[in-house]
């Protein structure tokens, strides 16, 4: 082991650690067959802890190196180790011999995050056995003492154990390694643990004689001495032990931390980084009554100056939050006030006493720990101190009405609102007033004059923003005219100040003339915007206009919340749309300060460029806007915005169409855009804006009887018109031009027979337009996939001249499938040529190669368009007459079911033929449209079972649902039958052979095949029940778990999609959907079971349920005999028994005996369990 250790040249140690295990075992090997662990396991101890330690250490080298420590290595090293010591009497040179050798090594991989369980197993077992074990605490001539006689630990004897790590700190004396000692706490755990039993934890004087004796390892730390330590390492090293005392339920005497406390917290200390302030939390978390000791009558004092000296900071809000938990489990909330309140007046400004965190941890607990009386006489006495802090505090926590009514009525608060009104030169006394209107603003009357001077002054800011809630609050909740006249000074210095906002960090500190507009705007917006509705119209403007105003020149303010933020918080919150002249004025400024002027002609001959200064002014009217409701807004403003809003997306500013768009939904008949065609050019010039133009279209047809209107659809079809007319002329139409113009024939082409339409402009554009287009198409080397779109979209609209169409879609065609094999093909001209193919196609020919275009473009785009593909391919599905329908899909199932064709695209065709699926009307047509697709349902069925993937089977089934579910006309008898022996094959041992991970998926395919015969085929099973019994126990069985290994001889009962690696157990999902498909069968709805000509009639469904009582028992049997010879989750199990419970049903007492007879005893038992449950669930007596 030395020499694995030392010796670099072993470059895998886990080699010769096997040879090691493989010598030990077999020297085991040779003690076991002499009867005798001495005959080849017995060492010396000395030899034996050398060997363990060695290895140990190794196994340090490996861990750090991410090795793995093998289980076989430890068993035989300690095995070793065990037998070297078995049978010596002497525990306590045990214990020292493997203090010696393996203390230092163990502690230290206990604490490596990598270490074996296994292996820290073993570790802590053994620390527990030789180092912290009963006989080390309580020597011999102490363990003879008889049970229940008082025994007192010593710790001589485990002091000296832990001498190595004693040693190696010392070492580490002065060194960075010295500030944290990691596995102390591991160790005190252990120790714990040790003197710990199942239901009591370790006694207090075991606990403490455990922490010191660990704490004499931490080098220079002696808890005895008077002398104070004020070293880190120390404080940190005994606040980790303290803190396994909270972990494991265990505590030290108050006297014991009280010392500890008074020692290494350095309470006294003028430095506050001298201060342990982690000690102090861990000591409060343990016990309070750590600070309230006799034995150091002035800790708590101690405690509360060095908090009055503390930075503030997570920790010492901790400590904060700890300290009056303490005051309260002592009942002493009082004595905490007190003390709070002396502090304050001996602390600094800004230290913790004065800190807004420790009021809002104090508040809550006020009432849960006064009485209402003593809170009148606490504000009473604070009033007189004039604490306004603690008096904040205390309001804020109030929440009975009892409290507040006991306060009013003994004068308390009245009294309070003088003093603090006297006192008003201090901003904490104008917040106590702002606290003590929210109880009754009536209170704060006589303060109105003070609030509107201060105010009206402005110089003392932070004294101002309060003193402006006050005008406010009582301005909102009383007639009184002097407040109103206060709020408007206060709105009115607002608005001056906004103007000159540069930033503010939500600090009240630190609030000057700069941001004191910001900070009272943002209270305005709030809490108090019912005072901008009762103020007159001139200050209401005011401030809205100011606010709006330094959101556009906001600049390079900064802050929690700038003014554009202000506004849309404003705009955002649902109370402003109930104040109606706030939302007025706000409308008024948005409209007043648009970028552009009502000369819309004007406007639109000169536009801006877009830039980024502009871009975000751009952007905040409209984030604004976008919060309004536009309904709510007058038609004419409306169409003010929407003009504004065209000419910001001509300008290239398109984020403003989503805001258009929900403009045109309410209507706007009257703007720019809806009067000057001209104007839709310029709207084009930035492509994109057919949704628009679509919406503007529409609402101009909805009034096309107003002259007005005809004007402008006559004038809008001759400026198309005259467009296209020129571009077969000149080098063509623009981008914007060309989606004009197709919008324009495509909206208006299905009115060209209203009066208000120029039908003979629109056809003559449609005609050029198409030319324009084949001509685009046919001239330029690249196809262009927005001309198809177009072509297709606009020769649909007639489909005339088939003959020129089909040649341009075999042009096109070519063109595309001619560089697949040297380039990338782009995917939207690809699927944009599938569209145009697929629009001209109309016999079983063209479908033919649709159907083969379609097929090779999905692997060529590698299935990422298949959505567009299968679109287009519907739309030319749903075109087809009955019989080349029906021709069409016998060649596609020819090619579902051939070599040459493979993927999973072909069946996704297929499915959109199956749902297109039309019954003729015709017997002629009829047989032979069931002759095809039974034939096809047939060979679905024999393709099921032997899928070749989990999406192929998925697929297949889907086919053969909807042909089942949609389309009961076109199957015969022996597809039904066939259906049912297909799905027992595929969900047996001879299924399809699948790698699926979602395994309830395919059962849910089975499921839902089988729920649609129970549904819609009901009287094509009668005198077949023994098919769907069948299928029943095939489905029930899989829902049990696979076994893990089975004997050769014994038959695989569960499909090989379940059994594969990948496969996970069916889940309660499965169990459900059995369940429901289980209830039908037993319990059929009257509508399932009526023939033909038979009427709803309760007789044809208790004949049903009879019947099926008659054979269901097989499939209870099943049930039993897998609950006794296989696993199942619980949640499984109940879903299936909600089914099991509807078939107990229809079998009754007789049906059971019967089931029953052919069972064994354990089979029995089982239905006599589950008969009792069914009848406690419909309460009878069993």
């Amino acid at each position: 082991m030395e020499e694995l250790r030392t010796r670099e040249e072993y470059a895998a140690p886990g080699e010769l650690l096997d040879r090691v295990a493989e010598v030990l075992t077999v020297l085991r090997g040779i003690a076991s067959s002499e009867s005798s662990i001495a005959a080849g396991l017995k060492a010396s101890p000395e030899v034996a802890a050398g060997i363990l330690g060695a290895f140990l250490r190794v196994c340090k080298q490996m861990v750090g190196a991410g090795e793995q420590v093998q289980r076989m290595w430890v068993d035989v090293v300690v095995d070793l180790w065990r037998g070297s010591i078995w049978g010596s009497a002497n525990a306590k040179k045990t214990s020292a011999v493997w203090s010696e050798k393996c203390l230092e090594i163990s502690a230290t991989l206990l604490v490596a995050p990598e270490i074996d369980d296994s292996l820290k197993t073993v570790l802590e077992n053994m620390l527990a056995e030789y180092i912290f074990s009963p006989e080390v605490l309580f020597p011999v001539g102490n363990a003879g003492q008889k049970q229940g006689a008082a025994r007192v630990p010593s710790t001589k004897d485990l002091i000296s154990l832990l001498g190595p790590l004693k040693q190696q700190d010392a070492a580490m004396s002065g060194t960075p390694e010295a500030i944290s000692i990691p596995y102390l706490p591991v160790l005190f755990r252990i120790a714990i643990d040790a003197h710990s039993r199942k239901r009591t934890k370790a006694d207090a004087a075991i606990v403490e004689a455990l922490f010191v004796a660990l704490l004499s390892v931490v080098a220079g730390v002696d808890l005895q001495s008077e002398v104070l330590d004020e070293s880190a390492s120390s404080g940190d090293s005994i606040a980790s032990l303290l803190q396994i005392l909270i972990e494991t339920g265990t505590a030290l005497s108050p006297s014991t931390l009280s010392r500890i406390v008074t020692k290494f917290a350095n309470l006294t200390s003028s430095n506050p980084e001298f201060m342990r302030w982690s000690l102090v939390e861990t000591a409060l978390a343990i016990d309070f009554d750590t600070f309230l000791h006799p034995d150091v009558a002035t800790l708590t004092t101690q405690l509360f100056s060095a908090l009055s000296k503390a930075r503030s900071s997570p920790q010492t809000g901790r400590v904060l939050r700890l300290v009056v938990d303490g005051f309260v489990k002592a009942r002493d909330v009082m004595g905490f006030v007190a003390r709070w309140s002396k502090q304050l007046k001996s602390g600094a400004e800004g230290d913790i006493w004065r800190s807004d965190e420790l009021a809002g941890i104090f508040a809550p607990i006020v009432e849960d720990s006064l009485t209402s009386q003593q809170v009148v006489k606490a504000v009473g006495n604070l009033r007189q101190e004039k604490s306004w802090i603690v008096l904040d505090a205390i309001l804020r926590g109030l929440r009975r009405e009892e409290t507040e009514t006991q306060l009013l009525t003994s004068g308390t608060l009245e009294e309070v609102v003088e003093t603090a009104r006297k006192d008003g030169k201090d901003w904490r006394a104008w917040r106590l007033l702002v606290r003590i209107g929210g109880i009754k603003p009536e209170l704060l009357v006589p303060a109105i004059k003070d609030a509107t001077e201060l105010v009206s002054a402005g110089k003392r800011w932070k004294e101002a923003v309060f003193a402006s809630e006050v005008l406010m609050r009582v301005a909102e909740d009383t007639p009184e005219g002097a407040a109103m006249e206060g709020a408007q000074v206060v709105l009115h210095a607002v608005a001056k100040s906004l103007g000159r906002f540069k930033s503010w960090d939500r600090s009240i500190a630190s609030v000057d003339k700069t941001n004191f507009g910001h900070v009272v705007a943002t209270a305005v917006i709030g809490g108090h915007l019912a005072i901008l509705e009762k103020v007159d119209t001139t200050h209401r403007r005011e401030f809205v206009d100011s606010l709006l105003g330094a959101a556009l020149d906001g600049g390079a303010a900064s802050g929690p919340l700038d003014a554009a933020q202000l506004c849309q918080a404003l705009l955002g919150r649902p109370e402003f749309y109930e104040h109606p002249a706030v939302k007025e004025a706000m409308l008024s400024a948005l409209v007043t300060r648009l970028p552009f002027e009502e000369d819309m002609a004007k406007s639109a001959a000169d536009l801006p460029t877009l830039s980024p200064k502009n871009r975000d002014q751009y952007s905040f009217f409209v984030s604004l806007l976008e919060l309004f409701p536009l309904e709510a807004i007058k038609r004419t403003t409306r169409e003010r915005i929407l003009d504004t809003c065209l000419l910001l997306d001509i300008v290239g500013f398109s984020r403003v169409r989503p805001l258009m768009q929900r403009l045109w939904k309410v209507g706007n008949a009257g703007s720019f855009m809806a009067t000057d065609c001209q104007v839709i050019k310029m709207l084009f010039t930035n492509p994109g804006a057919a949704d628009i133009f679509r919406r503007v279209l529409s609402h101009a047809f909805i009034n096309r009887d107003q002259e007005k209107t005809k004007e402008y659809l006559t004038s809008l079809i001759r400026m198309n018109y005259s467009l296209v007319k020129g571009a077969r002329k000149g080098d063509g139409l623009s981008a914007g031009e060309l989606e004009m113009s197709w919008v324009v024939i495509t909206e208006l082409w299905k009115f060209r027979s209203e009066a208000a339409i120029n039908s003979g402009d629109l056809e003559k554009t449609r005609k050029w337009f198409l030319e324009l287009l084949a001509k685009t198409v046919g001239s330029k080397k690249r196809v262009d996939a927005t001309a198809l779109k177009y072509w297709r979209q606009v020769w649909e609209l007639e489909r005339d001249d088939r003959d020129a169409a089909l040649e341009i879609a075999a042009r096109v065609a070519g063109r595309v499938t001619k560089v697949w094999g040297y380039e990338v093909p782009d995917a939207d001209i690809v699927v944009e040529t599938i569209g145009v193919v697929s629009t001209v196609a109309e016999s079983v020919e063209d479908m033919m190669n649709v159907t083969a275009f379609s097929v090779v473009s999905s692997q060529v785009l590698k299935r990422e368009r298949d959505a567009d593909l299968l679109r287009h391919y519907k739309c030319a599905v749903d075109r087809l007459d009955i019989t080349t329908h029906r021709d069409v899909s016998r060649r596609v199932v020819d090619a579902c079911f051939s070599d040459e064709i493979g993927g999973d695209f072909i069946w996704e065709l297929f499915k959109i033929l199956i749902n297109a699926i039309k019954k003729p009307e015709t017997p002629e047509e009829l047989s032979a449209s069931i002759d095809v697709f039974s034939a096809a349902h047939s060979r679905l069925l024999i393709s099921l079972p032997s899928s070749l993937s989990p999406s192929a089977f998925i697929l297949n089934a889907h086919c053969i649902n909807t042909l089942l579910r949609l389309h009961p006309w076109a199957i015969i008898q022996h597809n039904v039958d066939a259906t049912i022996s297909s799905l027992t094959i595929a969900a047996s041992a001879h299924g399809p052979s699948l790698t699926a991970t979602d395994t309830d998926t395919l059962y849910a395919s089975l499921t839902s095949i089988l729920s649609t015969i129970l549904s819609l085929h009901r009287h094509r099973i009668r005198g077949r029940y023994h098919l769907v019994v069948a299928l029943l126990q095939t489905l029930l069985t899989v829902l049990f778990t696979p076994k893990l290994s089975r004997r050769k001889t014994e038959r695989a009962l569960h499909p090989p999609w379940l059994l594969s690696t990948t496969a996970t157990p069916l889940t309660l999902h499965s169990a459900r959907v059995f369940a429901r498909v289980l209830q039908a069968f037993c319990d059929p709805p009257v509508s399932t079971v009526r023939s033909h000509n038979s009427e709803l009639t309760d007789s044809e469904r208790s004949k049903e349920r009879k019947m099926v009582g008659n054979v269901v028992g097989p499939v209870l049997e099943t049930f039993i005999k897998r609950v006794l010879e296989e696993r199942v989750d619980a949640a499984v199990r109940r879903e299936i028994n909600v089914g099991v419970d509807k078939m107990l049903e229809v079998l009754g007492r007789e049906g059971m005996r019967r089931v029953t007879g052919r069972m064994n005893a354990e089979g029995r038992a089982v239905v006599r369990a589950l008969w009792v449950e069914f009848g406690r669930g419909r309460g009878e007596r069993v």
